[in-house]
């Protein structure tokens, strides 16, 4: 009888022991390296979907920036919610579907170029904006918001943003971040710009992994308060 109950003690301790050892070595794939469970949500347009990374006029979501974010983070819950050709209302359109649905923590939008490219009036896009990071906020979320230029892309864009209009488009931005208290990213474009494009206006898969390490700087400071 007593080598019976050895028998059955070995046998508890190694199932303790095997179910420890699972428990500690799980990886859902939820988590990033700051062991923080947090889901990031790319909003965008053909910038953001990875448009031209590995071939002309194709979409690879696995060359994007946020594929390359994602690997830069440690985030392993990244969603590309980028639409090639969508302006700002289109993007309002799918907030619910495309970002909501998610509960994110973090959210990056990066819109307006193809408004600019439909003659959209800016005051139009700043609305659509301001009603999308409206849909987005619930007090705790994270939320940058990017330009989709820098001075050096207006001067040279497929149509060359007249100065008039950047300096909306920069009253725009800035506006948006200050009255809503969010991160704006300035430059996506530095190492980027006429150095790795698949077309001209849009990044080859190295040019998308370079955007990636802008937004990162931005983001860093943050992501460091999560450890």
């Amino acid at each position: 009888m007593k080598n019976i109950m050895k028998i059955f003690k070995v046998i508890a301790v190694t199932v303790i022991i095997v179910l420890v050892m699972a428990v500690v070595g799980c990886d859902n794939g939820s988590t990033n390296d700051n062991g923080k469970d947090i889901t990031l949500v790319c909003l965008g347009d053909s910038l953001t979907a990875g448009y031209g990374a590995t071939k002309p006029s194709v979409v690879d979501k696995s060359k994007s920036y946020p594929a390359y974010l994602q690997k830069k983070t440690g985030i392993n819950t990244v969603i590309n919610a980028g639409v090639s050709g969508d302006t700002t209302e289109d993007a309002l359109g799918r907030v619910d579907s495309d970002v909501l649905f998610y509960e994110p923590d973090i959210v990056i939008i990066l819109l307006g170029a193809n408004d600019f490219l439909h003659f959209i009036r800016v005051s139009t896009t700043q609305n659509n904006l301001q009603t999308i990071i409206d849909n987005v906020k619930n007090g705790n979320r994270k939320i940058y918001l990017a330009k989709f230029y820098t001075d050096e892309v207006a001067a040279s864009f497929i149509i060359p943003i007249p100065s008039d209009i950047v300096d909306q488009y920069d009253n725009m931005f800035k506006t948006l971040a200050a009255s809503n208290n969010i991160e704006l990213i300035e430059d996506i474009w530095t190492g980027v710009w006429r150095e790795h494009m698949s077309d001209i206006i849009h990044p080859d898969a190295k040019g998308y992994e370079i955007m990636a390490d802008n937004i990162y700087k931005v983001m860093q400071p943050y992501l460091q308060t999560l450890k």
